[in-house]
């Protein structure tokens, strides 16, 4: 069976919220290749596809958001929309600085936010939409 075919974006998300924070930040000026390439691994291994990517990367932006108890109406949305490569990159590091903030703001470490955002998107409750729907599968 074709991998690509079989997409599953709880996976995505789990690969996500785990992997970004221990992918270390690249030098000011320099491709952040290993970001690059970690991303485009856990979309190969779990068959998700580009546009699912964002929406569900934009899903775990919320339930990070949710997760910490930070405010969203205070955190930056990321701009998406003109390269979706590029989109995806942007969200990664985006999500790799706020899952930073994040453990900051609810004292606690990488592995739990990841837990509690991943239990966010399972339950739902940070929001509505088609970014929710997409990162719960």
């Amino acid at each position: 069976m074709d991998v690509t075919s079989v997409c599953d974006p709880p996976d995505f998300a789990r690969k996500v919220l785990r992997g970004v924070s221990a992918i270390e930040p690249s030098r000011p000026g320099e491709t952040d290749l290993c970001l690059e390439l970690g991303i485009s691994l856990w979309m190969r291994q779990t068959g998700t596809g580009v546009d699912d990517a964002c929406s569900a990367m934009l899903a775990m932006r919320s339930a990070l958001l949710k997760a910490s108890g930070m405010d969203l109406a205070t955190e930056p949305i990321p701009l998406c929309g003109v390269d979706p490569r590029l989109d995806i990159l942007n969200l990664g590091a985006y999500l790799r600085g706020l899952m930073s903030h994040a453990t900051t703001r609810a004292q606690c470490d990488v592995a739990l936010m990841a837990e509690k955002a991943l239990e966010c998107l399972r339950g739902g409750r940070f929001g509505s939409g088609s970014a929710t729907t997409l990162a719960l599968g």
